[in-house]
């Protein structure tokens, strides 16, 4: 490739020196030096491109552990969806623009009971506060990119992708731009991509009880909370959760009761930490 853009490149100084100069012996001096200097960029260029390339493929290896857990959600969350009438646009949409497993599987529980904007959008901010946290904790590793690279890194973070990266960056590896935001944007699109073809299944499939995946969003969260009871704090703090939540569905009925028992067991269980001295692991608090 480089001898052919050397021949092009030749050909292309020497009419013009012909032409500015008017000499065929003048042309020629300064030809070399006119080819070398362009060579030299073509090959800065061309290294620039192979190493955004590599980036992109390691970060989109550093991210397929990530996409096969997605996968199998990402399929439950559009069936679901498309259990509670939600058509496969406006699922895919919630999935591209939401990107927030837990909230979205909260939202269609929400949404089935008819509950309003107001309750959809408070808990949803509610359950991704942690977003804050886990942005503080990469913002040092960051600096080296540009506004829009980081807002479109940030678009990505979720606690997987945020798993993988602060691994990296406590492992001193260097943020590439490139790398990083590949790997969000390759677990975005299996769970963009998932989501859609869970809604599809959804739709054949028709009334989920017959299959038992109407079972799907409770085993979900289940799951999730079991994973994260790692301390009996936590146990407690989800028990209180729990009590709170069945008190409030039968004294104040409505969806509130899940907005009220979360904040007040999150309440709880943090005056303990702090009647108590006890802070979270380094790595949970990340």
């Amino acid at each position: 490739m480089l001898s052919n853009i050397r021949q092009v490149t030749e050909k292309s100084f020497f009419f013009i020196k012909i032409k500015k100069i008017g000499s065929v012996e003048d042309a020629g001096k300064g030809l070399e030096t006119e080819i070398q200097k362009e060579e030299s960029l073509l090959l800065a260029k061309y290294s620039i491109m192979v190493d955004f390339f590599q980036e992109t493929k390691a970060g989109i290896y550093r991210g397929l552990p990530i996409v096969l857990g997605y996968f199998p959600v990402g399929l439950a969350f559009g069936v679901l969806a498309a259990g509670v009438g939600l058509t496969i646009i406006e699922a895919t949409f919630m999935s591209v623009f939401v990107f927030a497993g837990s909230a979205q599987f909260i939202a269609l529980n929400l949404w089935e009971s008819q509950a309003g904007i107001a309750a959809l959008t408070l808990t949803t901010f509610l359950v991704n506060l942690r977003h804050l946290l886990m942005s503080a904790a990469l913002a040092p590793y960051l600096g080296h990119l540009n506004r829009w690279q980081q807002v479109l890194f940030a678009y990505g973070i979720t606690d997987e992708t945020f798993a993988v990266h602060s691994a990296d960056f406590k492992e001193g590896k260097i943020g590439a731009p490139a790398r990083i935001i590949a790997t969000n944007l390759f677990s975005h699109l299996a769970w963009v991509l998932s989501s859609f073809l869970g809604v599809w299944a959804g739709s054949l499939l028709g009334n989920l009880e017959r299959w038992g995946l109407d079972y799907a969003l409770p085993a979900m969260f289940i799951a999730l909370l079991v994973i994260q009871l790692d301390s009996p704090q936590k146990a407690v703090v989800a028990v209180l959760s729990l009590v709170l939540g069945v008190i409030f569905y039968w004294g104040c009925g409505g969806n509130w009761y899940v907005i009220l028992a979360t904040v007040l067991a999150a309440t709880a269980g943090l005056a303990w930490e702090v009647k108590t001295g006890t802070t979270p692991k380094k790595d949970e608090a990340g």
